[in-house]
């Protein structure tokens, strides 16, 4: 009697088949994966030069919020007649190392061809190529603001910082009169 050495159900394998169908599931997975983190690092910001213009932004934001909140604020603090209150340079100060109170660096710009990136002293920043900030005051309430308080108690600053790839990322604060 001669037995039969042959397959039984119970010795089971992958077919070719059912191999080859895995492996193409599996490439269109992966592609499919790559290319969603190809999109987001192609549009997302590189994170040295993110950190850079944290830098610069930060900087001049802490350097404007050290600032008196009107020229006509007593040293110190306190409150004033907002109707004093106003936007912009007074007579005699226009350079930055002028500058006493928040709403003197309205418009002010570094970065460009003509003013270079500089610090609070007056040193031109190095490292910065391609970064430009730009820096703009308005009366404006913050969300959640009590009501019945004028609107020019408040002043909104903010700091704008261009990266050399032209995105751009806002700093905004808000110096108060109460």
């Amino acid at each position: 009697m001669s037995q039969k050495r042959g397959l039984s159900m119970n010795n089971r394998g992958f077919t070719l088949i059912e191999t080859v169908i895995s492996i193409v599931i599996v490439s269109v997975a992966i592609v499919g994966i790559l290319s969603v983190i190809y999109n987001v690092e192609q549009k997302g910001i590189d994170p040295v030069m993110e950190l850079k213009a944290c830098e610069l932004g930060q900087a001049m934001l802490d350097e404007i919020m050290l600032k008196r909140w009107d020229e006509d604020t007593p040293l110190g603090g306190g409150h004033i007649d907002t109707s004093l209150a106003n936007i912009g340079t007074e007579s005699g100060e226009s350079n930055r190392e002028d500058f006493d109170d928040v709403d003197d660096y309205d418009g002010y710009s570094d970065g460009t061809s003509s003013e270079p990136l500089k610090d609070e002293e007056g040193n031109v920043l190095s490292g910065f190529t391609g970064f430009s900030r730009s820096v703009t005051v308005s009366f404006e309430k913050p969300n959640g603001a009590p009501s019945g308080i004028d609107v020019k108690n408040y002043k909104k600053v903010t700091v704008k910082v261009t990266l050399p790839t032209g995105e751009e990322i806002n700093f905004v604060s808000y110096k108060t009169n109460i």
